[in-house]
């Protein structure tokens, strides 16, 4: 399925970034304190807590929207939109992970 998209590159790195994330909360999670701001989009307060393992919602994501691209990259014939597909992956995994170092960073125990 991956052999027939162009720029599969970017798919391979955009997959490899969420592994890498999700791996580094995994593994600085000692360093981070039980919950952790994630949930910007609601009111100032607790409902913005998540607990450390939340964090772990947006390389999750990320993928979950690369596998859909894929999928949808395999049903269309037009090369211009595979390659949209590719790119926005790579993009959205960049997002994510921007996100979650930037919280680990502000919040971590170093």
């Amino acid at each position: 399925m991956l052999k027939k998209l162009p720029l599969r590159n970017y798919i391979y790195s955009a997959l490899a970034l969420d592994f890498a994330v999700a791996l580094t909360v995994l593994l600085v999670k000692g360093n981070l304190p039980p919950v952790v701001p994630f949930l910007y989009g609601r009111p100032v307060g607790i409902g913005q807590l998540v607990s450390a393992y939340g964090l772990l919602i947006a390389p999750i994501t990320a993928a979950i929207i690369t596998i859909i691209n894929i999928v949808l990259a395999s049903y269309i014939r037009d090369e211009f939109i595979k390659k949209i597909f590719s790119v926005a992956s790579l993009f959205i995994s960049i997002l994510a992970a921007v996100t979650v170092i930037k919280i680990v960073l502000l919040v971590g125990f170093w």
